[in-house]
């Protein structure tokens, strides 16, 4: 009988519908292909740096090395020394990323130990993910102050029993200054980059729209499902004592089939450029989460008899799984609540593995365990909503 039903929902799904679903797919291939260019050497450029403004009414050690270490940065291409009218004008015409201004007296005042003028930074509100990210990565800065201070008033003390005067004193205490940020700069303990900071675009685009991806089929699944009662054979199968296991699995099986050619065109697009991301850790991580939503996709077509209500419903279903999962906006970004409950989307997990990946990490164990542990919940509440049937 699972053979039967397999030819049968193979021979359904040939049609307009599974069409456009495989040239979506070849669509996404290619846009996934056009993020993506090269430098003078041939190499892929995966992200476009973004160029920031510095105000510096300062002038101070702790400026300079702020320049410093921007520039260095993967994700910053140029460090603009501007006055805040220049900067201002960049900001507007969206030139950069951010500005940030550093207080006059900055030094002075860390050097006295008085309370210090805050660090300003003006934000590119058309590049809210980018900017946000960038400044928690200066939030973590502070810490790095605070060791160079730490340091400085310990070598003064000591100066002070051996030095009476201001300006020999100011002068030891600079290159000093210099010494402590220079070391702090070869260990990378100055600015603290966040590993979430690294602002790869591109990787996040790969890990997203391949787990939005493998939840399309499940579409598919649910169409194949609305055809089956509408024409009657969802009851003639009830009549005919058919279990629900083998239904509900031919029908996922078969959108299966049309994930796998569909991934395809996707994995030979995204090899060349992503040498680390291998196709069976690209299975793994999609086929769990194809399959957590398309036995729930099932649970919802046996539910009502408004087949469009239902794909409206399973949309949204889809959409909320990627947002919460963090695929849509960053999960640093999301609110406090919605972190709260990230883990009980599949989404989480197939794009949690998708960017550890790409980023060549290992995986935590628990992403593998509870992406499969999601798939056997569905699966029950796939049969439980067939029991109840209300179609």
């Amino acid at each position: 009988m699972l053979r039967r039903l397999l030819i049968y929902y193979l021979r359904e799904s040939f049609n307009l519908k599974t069409a456009l679903f495989l040239i979506l797919v070849v669509l996404l291939a290619v846009f996934s292909k056009s993020l993506i260019s090269y430098d003078t050497n041939g190499d892929a450029v995966l992200y476009e740096p973004l160029d920031v403004s510095l105000v510096d009414n300062d002038d101070s050690i702790i400026s300079d090395v702020i320049e410093t270490q921007l520039a260095d940065l993967e994700a910053i291409g140029k460090v603009h020394l501007d006055t805040m009218e220049r900067a201002q004008e960049r900001l507007s015409a969206n030139e950069i990323l951010l500005i940030l201004e550093m207080p006059e007296y900055f030094y002075e005042q860390t050097s006295a130990g008085e309370s210090r003028e805050k660090v300003r930074i003006w934000l590119n509100e058309q590049m809210p993910a980018e900017s946000n990210l960038f400044a928690r990565l200066l939030n973590h800065a502070v810490d790095s102050f605070t060791s160079v201070q730490a340091s400085l008033y310990a070598y003064q003390e000591e100066l002070l029993l051996v030095v009476d005067n201001d300006e020999d004193l100011d002068n030891y205490s600079r290159v000093a200054a210099w010494e402590v940020a220079a070391r702090l700069i070869s260990r990378n303990d100055l600015l603290i980059v966040e590993q979430e900071a690294r602002m790869r675009q591109f990787w996040f685009v790969v890990a997203s729209l391949s787990s939005l991806f493998a939840m399309l089929p499940a579409l598919l699944v649910l169409m194949l499902a609305q055809n089956e009662i509408k024409s009657g054979q969802h009851r003639r199968l009830l009549a005919a004592n058919v279990s629900w296991w083998k239904i509900h699995l031919s029908k996922v099986i078969i959108g299966l089939l049309w994930l796998v050619t569909g991934l395809i065109p996707v994995y030979l697009a995204l090899s060349q450029t992503l040498p680390q991301l291998l196709w069976h850790q690209l299975f793994i991580a999609i086929i769990p989460l194809y399959l957590s939503v398309a036995f729930i996709s099932l649970a919802l077509a046996f539910q009502s008899n408004n087949s469009e209500a239902t794909m409206l419903t399973c949309w949204m279903m889809i959409l909320s799984f990627l947002l919460v999962g963090g695929g849509i906006y960053p999960s640093q970004l999301l609110p406090h609540w919605i972190r709260v409950i990230q883990r009980i989307s599949p989404a989480y997990y197939s794009f949690s593995q998708i960017y550890e990946i790409l980023y060549e990490r290992s995986v935590p164990t628990n992403l593998y365990v509870i992406s499969f542990a999601s798939v056997i919940l569905s699966v029950i509440v796939s049969g439980l909503s067939w029991k109840r049937s209300k179609v």
